[in-house]
């Protein structure tokens, strides 16, 4: 990364996993019975959440690597405006996440009872993966947020 604008994108790690979570719970609401009903339910209150974290909580993940590596462009502070806007949202994403978990519960709790345990799997899987973005990618992404604001004042003295 040499001078000029940032283009900050989300890992393709991320990326591809979320995909596949949403074709996973797409299916799911395809099945029909409870476990359909249910998976629409989870998908109505991720959609949001996921908008918002697509828009500001992944793309400064994207600056882990070359930071990690001693890489370093004033433009990379760009970010800070995305850095800064999860920071302000982050209190709203993690009561999101308590909705999407007890959601995640009735989908594993009829899927269980329908003998459906793919879905019952699925549901165990997205609340790993919420747990990870609050243990790991969050806080990953604000410290990209502090240690750019960092470089940002060394860089003018």
């Amino acid at each position: 990364m040499s001078g000029g604008v940032v283009k900050l994108k989300i890992p393709e790690s991320i990326t591809v996993e979320q995909e596949e979570l949403h074709a996973d719970l797409a299916d799911a609401a395809r099945a029909g019975g409870a476990v359909g009903e249910a998976a629409q339910a989870v998908a109505r209150i991720l959609h949001h959440h996921f908008v918002r974290e697509e828009r500001f909580a992944m793309p400064p993940l994207s600056l882990l690597r070359p930071l990690s590596e001693g890489q370093w462009t004033p433009e990379m502070a760009e970010a800070l405006a995305l850095t800064d806007a999860l920071k302000r949202e982050l209190p709203r994403m993690l009561e999101e996440h308590k909705s999407i978990v007890s959601a995640l519960k009735v989908l594993a709790a009829v899927a269980g009872q329908e003998k459906r345990t793919e879905y019952a799997w699925l549901a165990q899987k997205l609340i790993h993966h919420a747990r990870m973005e609050e243990d790991v990618l969050y806080p990953a992404a604000l410290l990209v947020g502090e240690y750019l604001r960092l470089r940002q004042r060394a860089a003018r003295t």
